[in-house]
């Protein structure tokens, strides 16, 4: 049988005033069966919505006494009795409300993350055209820099593509000298087209010719405000390098926060054409410029890599495969490099969508848990509400008015708790700040995108915490409250016991894995590197000319008493050398080309750092051929280039097509961990420079006063290299800064794990409290009969026992899998220990049985009299 529409019904009895909605929609009943037989179901509809909309029309509101009209009041008084609802309950509201604030805090935090990590790159006018070009190899690895002509041929040889810019980081040499004093910037390369492509604002100049001209210099507005007192500096010089005079061409404003590119000076590539042997035809080999595209409007950028992905292989094919290798080109897309791509980012900040999805997925679990307790203790509340419930439908209240009335309850609590989270954030910030490596302040939670999703977000919460507790209250039968024989479904006991394990699957969880990342740190932190990372004091002169007298100044060092060695290197452990150099063996049937970390050190290095010799000699000054053509290699390039074993490399020559690494294996080294343990030991290639090539002085220490020798070094500084600034960092703290991201993690970890385990003893409080209230003439029953409170306790808490355990069984599988596949991310990690999954069962067994403990006792305390006497 056809029935009216529903949604129409429901409208109608939202507004009609109860005691004559069964009238009306009697009445419109009867003209939908009538229409019905006159007419097909749809005109019948039709006709039916017509009629309910008629009945709400303003005149009928003025002309009929049918409807509701004084909706302002009725929604004030909503909001009225909750507000004295939430003051009679005090401790109930308290605990839902310390639960919310928690949740929402952790929710607006996360959410001020997110819109920040998301919003990167967007300001630029033509972000859906710009592309980084970048070089792919065939087993599926990559360079962010691409070979000298790449772009060019983009920017001549395809119609598709508006304008290709050069870009590269400037020497570090390249220090501004101003007031006798050199300042160190972010000053990097940049082709004429760079403002075409990116819309960094001008404040002075003109965009497109400002780094046109050799010698021409952008600058941004905070570099304007420390060098030059004048407002017009467009025509003004700076003196870098000591010598090299550059015109300002432009000011910019400050580069914005979320840029993937950062920078403090640009200057016109041309420059570099002219400081180097830059060439636009030649260079296949030299990958160290970073490229950028305009595409046109209307071009494919499916079209244009699919052409242009065989740049390499056209031009150079032959000698790439005389090697061994093949490259492609590809295509990044702007709003992926920051967040999404894989590839370094060589301009500025790096962020990771891992990231943002594990922090989006905690922060959510975190407002569920939240909005679970407040359902447990809402529900668990519902009996002291329930006789409010039916005098409440006994005098005409509708089931509507009355879910209305619960929901905004949650929704003032929510509001509440809103304002508690803002004051925690106040006082929070600058933790989070650290933990996240942001700058955030009060005036970011303004951002307009922001506050669009905090308002989604209250309006979320409110609705998940009251949707449930709103619907069960509205529900109660007012005959069956009235007479005290309101019972518990099971269906909503079933529900209560499920959002329990969901919390406590959620707290253990992140228990587990707080423990997990903690153990592979331990095991990182503690593992043998292969080198002697203790007592070394590493002096940074990268800024420092090789004109500078470094060999007198070393040897000052070594005459400090407590210097045991000095070495002078361009590498070191967590600084590598020259990556992905190319080499192979000089005599071999096929060339096997290895992919080569080389490192210019001296005859110190092996002693410094404690490297152990296995074949061969170390340099030897004395021996002018050696350390012309000697070269030290690991165990890993011995295996790479075929060799069958140390002592077997001993005498073999190296060849490069970059000339460097080049020259014959004198001495083979154990290998060590050059890098973190997230990656595999590269193959390591050593020759001979001398200290004019260094750039970091490795200083060997005996345990001591460290503020002396840093103080004695930097005199020692002073007298031999001036004004240069004095950098200095210990080898043990500057490698383990490659652990940050993991570090960080376990804070990530251990604050959620926390929360979410505070939360869910807070959620499992409700569920207690419900079922003792439910219980209480049982346990003084009990009671009367001899039962002492171990006992009581005992047969209470099976229930809830038996919950965390299940929460544990599913959660235990899920953390074995994906720690698994975390810890595959690391070429050297540890093995789950089982111990681990028994320390999360035993804090959420203790949890729970304190909890139930401390209800048990006081429902002990209790009179048996007061709770078995005859209402």
């Amino acid at each position: 049988m056809v029935q009216p529409p529903k949604i129409a019904q429901r409208l109608l009895r939202w507004f009609v005033r109860t005691d004559l909605a069964e009238e009306v929609e009697g009445d419109l009943d009867e003209q939908f069966q009538r229409k019905l037989n006159a007419s097909t179901s749809f005109r019948a509809k039709l006709n039916y919505w017509y009629q309910v909309v008629n009945y709400l029309r303003p005149f009928a509101i003025r002309k009929s006494s049918l409807i509701n009209t004084n909706f302002t009041g009725m929604y004030s008084s909503y909001f009225k009795i909750a507000l004295r609802n939430l003051l009679k309950y005090k401790g109930h509201t308290a605990v839902n409300l310390v639960s919310l604030s928690m949740g929402l805090t952790v929710g607006l935090l996360i959410l001020l993350f997110v819109n920040d990590e998301l919003g990167y790159d967007k300001f630029h006018l033509n972000a859906d055209r710009i592309y980084k070009v970048v070089t792919e190899n065939a087993e599926g690895g990559g360079m962010e820099t691409n070979a000298w002509p790449v772009a060019h041929k983009l920017k001549t040889e395809f119609p598709e593509v508006e304008a290709a810019v050069y870009t590269r980081k400037a020497s570090s040499t390249m220090m501004v000298n101003y007031e006798g004093k050199r300042q160190k910037n972010k000053l990097y390369y940049a082709g004429e087209d760079f403002f075409k492509i990116f819309s960094f604002k001008f404040i002075e100049g003109n965009p497109g010719t400002a780094l046109k001209d050799p010698y021409s210099i952008v600058i941004t507005q905070e570099m304007k405000s420390r060098y030059f007192s004048s407002d017009e500096v467009v025509g003004k010089t700076l003196t870098l390098r000591d010598t090299l005079v550059f015109t300002v061409t432009g000011v910019v404003e400050n580069v914005p926060a979320q840029s993937h590119i950062q920078f403090d000076m640009l200057a016109s590539f041309t420059t570099y054409e002219q400081l180097s042997r830059f060439s636009y035809s030649e260079g296949w080999g030299n990958f160290n410029v970073r490229n950028y595209m305009l595409l046109r409007q209307g071009a494919n950028i499916e079209d244009i890599t699919a052409k242009a992905s065989g740049l390499y292989m056209d031009n150079v094919g032959d000698w790439l495969r005389e090697m061994g290798m093949e490259f492609s080109v590809a295509f990044i897309p702007l709003k992926d490099i920051y967040l999404v791509s894989d590839m370094p980012n060589g301009f500025g900040p790096k962020g990771s969508i891992d990231m943002v999805y594990l922090v989006s997925a905690i922060a959510l679990f975190v407002i569920l848990l939240a909005c679970i307790n407040f359902v447990n203790l809402s529900t668990a509340r519902s009996i002291y509400r329930a006789k409010e419930v039916g005098l409440r439908k006994v005098i005409g209240s509708t089931k509507m008015a009355l879910f209305w009335q619960f929901m905004s309850e949650a929704l003032v609590l929510t509001l509440l708790a809103f304002a508690l989270a803002l004051l925690i954030i106040f006082f929070t910030l600058p933790f989070f700040n650290q933990l996240m490596a942001k700058t955030y302040d009060l005036s970011s939670l303004l951002n307009a995108n922001f506050l669009i999703s905090l308002a989604l977000l209250i309006s979320s919460v409110a609705f998940l915490a009251g949707f449930y507790p709103a619907l069960i209250l509205c529900n109660f039968k007012p005959i069956e409250v009235l007479n005290g024989r309101m019972q518990s479904s099971r269906q909503g006991i079933w529900l209560r016991r499920s959002m329990v394990v969901f919390q406590f699957l959620i707290s253990g969880g992140l228990v587990l894995a707080t423990l997990l990342v903690l153990k592979q740190m331990d095991f990182m932190r503690n593992m043998d590197l292969g080198f002697d990372k203790e007592q070394i004091l590493v002096l940074d002169a990268t800024n420092v000319p090789g004109s500078a007298p470094r060999e007198a100044f070393k040897n000052s060092l070594l005459a400090i008493a407590a210097v045991e060695n000095v070495s002078f290197t361009n590498a070191l452990p967590g600084r590598p050398g020259w990556q992905g150099q190319w080499a192979y063996p000089e005599i071999t049937v096929e060339k096997n080309q290895v992919d080569t970390e080389y490192m210019a050190i001296d005859e110190n290095y092996l002693a410094t750092l404690g490297l152990s010799l296995i074949a061969g000699v170390n340099f030897n000054v004395n021996n002018k051929a050696q350390l012309e053509e000697g070269l030290i290699i690991n165990e890993t390039t011995v295996k790479e280039m075929g060799w069958v074993s140390p002592e077997n490399a001993i005498g073999k020559k190296i060849v490069s097509p970059s000339e460097r690494p080049a020259g014959t294996v004198i001495g083979v080294v154990k290998d060590y961990h050059g890098v973190g343990l997230q990656d595999h030991i590269w193959p390591k290639v050593m020759d001979y420079a001398s200290a004019d090539y260094g750039r970091y002085y490795a200083v060997r220490f005996t345990t001591g006063n460290t503020s002396t020798i840093i103080a004695d070094t930097k005199k020692i500084w002073r007298q031999n290299l001036g004004d240069y600034d004095f950098d200095y960092f210990f080898l043990d703290e500057d490698f383990d800064r490659q652990y940050r991201s993991e570090e960080r993690l376990i804070q990530v970890f251990m604050i959620f794990a926390i929360m979410a385990i505070i939360i869910a003893g807070i959620g499992l409080l409700g569920l207690v409290s419900f079922v003792i209230l439910s219980r209480v003439k049982e346990i003084s029953i009990r009671k009367v009969l001899g039962a002492d409170m171990l006992s009581i306790t005992f047969l209470l808490s099976k229930e809830f026992v038996g919950l965390v355990l299940v929460a544990n069984l599913i959660t235990l599988p899920l953390i074995w899998i994906t720690g698994n596949q975390w810890l595959n991310n690391f070429a050297y990690h540890s093995a789950i220990d089982p111990v681990i999954f028994l320390i999360t069962l035993g804090i959420t067994l203790a949890l729970a049985l304190a909890t139930v403990s401390f209800h048990v006792t006081k429902a002990s305390k209790m009179n048996p009299v007061d709770s078995l006497k005859v209402e």
